[in-house]
């Protein structure tokens, strides 16, 4: 039966990975929005999912050394007790210690190999270990997310309001800051009105557009008021003749108010 090999690089990476299992939970979650809150679900579960597979590879891992140690520890042992009943050698020694002594030497190969198994086998078992322990952390932060989310329901029922707060240590984007495009093209309008007698548009002879600038209406209105006030009575004979210019019979030049009035029948 092939075993895994399991060196202190394979221990030390199962390691790292049940290191960075780690979901933050955020003291107000409210404020961040449903989003947020829905993603940290997600990746307690992703993670757990994981968490459960590592621990069905290490699993299989540690059955298959168990089930190897056992086999090499019995033919160990019939090897030995080969070496104490028919090796002259070994039968030869003082006592039993010497007896044993002689019969490992003969049997180094096998030592070694049953050593390394049951070194392979402690590893497994202790990154069983740590991996139940991620597990039940894992399955205590997704209880602890429930809890939260039946306290947003709470709060919504009494007024509150989801949150946009972007996340600690990101910045949110400046619309402000954001470039602009043109509205419409030069180019665009041609090619909607494209016809006879229309020529292209020569954009690199068209400068930008300045800027708008706001309107004096308090400099305008006080214009307006001197050019009022600086009628003379001329102006004024000039405005009344055109009012009563609908009337062919009245002769046109200068008239004053006196004849005016009396031409009307009060």
């Amino acid at each position: 039966m092939s075993l895994p090999e399991i060196t202190n690089e394979v221990v030390e990476s199962l390691y790292a990975i049940l290191l960075e299992m780690e979901v933050e939970l955020d003291s107000d979650p409210l404020q961040y929005g449903p989003k947020r809150l829905n993603g940290k679900v997600a990746k307690a579960r992703g993670m757990l999912t994981e968490c459960e597979s590592v621990y069905l590879k290490v699993s299989l891992w540690l059955q298959k050394y168990r089930s190897a140690h056992r086999t090499l520890e019995m033919e160990l042992d019939i090897q030995m007790k080969h070496l104490f009943a028919n090796d002259p050698e070994v039968r030869a020694g003082r006592n039993v210690a010497d007896r044993q002594a002689l019969a490992t030497m003969r049997l180094q190969d096998e030592v070694r190999e049953l050593s390394k198994v049951t070194r392979a086998q402690e590893n497994l078992e202790y990154l069983v270990i740590a991996i139940k322990s991620k597990k039940s952390d894992l399955k205590d932060i997704q209880g602890r997310i429930r809890d939260q989310i039946k306290l947003c329901q709470e709060e919504l029922g009494l007024g509150q309001r989801w949150g946009s707060k972007p996340p600690f240590g990101t910045k949110a984007p400046d619309l402000d800051s954001s470039p602009k495009g043109d509205r419409t093209t030069l180019r665009a309008l041609h090619e909607m009105f494209k016809g006879t007698g229309v020529l292209e548009p020569d954009l690199a002879s068209i400068s930008e557009v300045p800027s708008e600038e706001p309107v004096d209406l308090e400099g305008q209105v006080s214009a307006l008021v001197e050019e009022s006030t600086e009628l003379s009575d001329g102006d004024v004979d000039g405005f009344l003749s055109n009012i009563t210019g609908a009337d062919d019979s009245v002769p046109t030049g200068k008239k004053s108010i006196d004849d005016l009035l009396s031409g009307l029948e009060i």
